[in-house]
């Protein structure tokens, strides 16, 4: 069984270093052009549990208590309107317990963007992130949510 907690320490951060390490592994960075740093992913997840605006999530594995998967949040007033927003800002989840354990984080993610008066949620779908993009992006219609944004990117030099 499964359970999301509020990272509060650095301890958590190494708690989640392994997962995150096997997220890198299935990154496309080098296909972007985009060298992937793991201290300073470290660092942009630890910034999310000091901010009064953002925090981050680590999905645990009951049994022995590791780590298993993260989510970042961060919530901001939308610039086109009067609203408060809520965005993903890292989703990963060990695949072996992606089913269940991505709909609890899932699930937190909306009731922390209800206790901080968002209007909306915004996941986000990468094809940095892994070759996963198309399957996320049809498992989150899949639950109600809808496409709201498509990004490109270009390395210039």
């Amino acid at each position: 069984m499964f359970k999301v907690i509020r990272a509060t320490t650095s301890e958590d951060i190494e708690r989640l270093k392994p997962v995150a390490l096997e997220w890198k592994e299935t990154c496309n960075g080098e296909m972007m052009g985009i060298e992937l740093v793991p201290e300073s992913h470290f660092a942009d997840l630890a910034s999310l549990i000091y901010r009064e605006d953002a925090d981050l999530f680590l999905l645990v594995n009951e049994e022995d208590n590791t780590a298993i998967g993260y989510m970042g949040i961060t919530c901001f007033k939308s610039p086109i309107c009067n609203q408060r927003m809520a965005n993903e800002h890292y989703l990963y989840v060990a695949e072996e317990s992606r089913g269940r354990g991505i709909m609890l984080l899932i699930k937190k993610a909306k009731e922390w963007a209800k206790e901080k008066g968002c209007s909306h949620l915004i996941f986000n779908a990468s094809n940095l992130a892994s070759d996963l993009h198309d399957k996320v992006c049809k498992f989150y219609e899949r639950i109600g949510l809808n496409i709201f944004e498509t990004s490109y990117i270009q390395e210039v030099l």
